[in-house]
């Protein structure tokens, strides 16, 4: 069975970017453009792990997670936010993300991270 990644960025560049990357590895992936949209996705899957960005338009990234965590305990969230001070990190773990990355992305860096959650 495949496993599902839900990539939620309002930029769709990276979507792209972690999509393309992602199915090459044979990955089921996803998408969400908003906090909201993402949501929806996550109560219709129950995605294995997702990558959310903090600045979303809707709402945050961080609430977004909490607000997925509650639906899906279980699945792992990686956060990636190009705000990295102490604070906004902080309040990404307390939301419900495993891990924080920064931008810009890095391929190897994500492939590890999700290596590490999913092999």
């Amino acid at each position: 069975m495949k496993k599902i990644i839900l990539i939620v960025d309002d930029e769709s560049t990276i979507r792209w970017i972690l999509k393309v990357t992602l199915e090459v590895k044979d990955f089921t992936v996803l998408e969400a453009a908003s906090g909201e949209e993402a949501i929806r996705v996550a109560k219709q899957t129950q995605p294995h792990l997702v990558i959310m960005d903090y600045k979303m338009p809707d709402m945050s990234g961080w609430k977004t997670t909490a607000e997925i965590k509650k639906i899906s305990p279980n699945t792992i969230v990686i956060g990636h936010t190009g705000y990295a001070n102490e604070q906004n990190v902080q309040e990404g773990f307390d939301s419900g993300c495993s891990e924080i990355l920064h931008k810009p992305v890095d391929l190897d860096e994500w492939e590890r991270t999700i290596a590490k959650y999913l092999d």
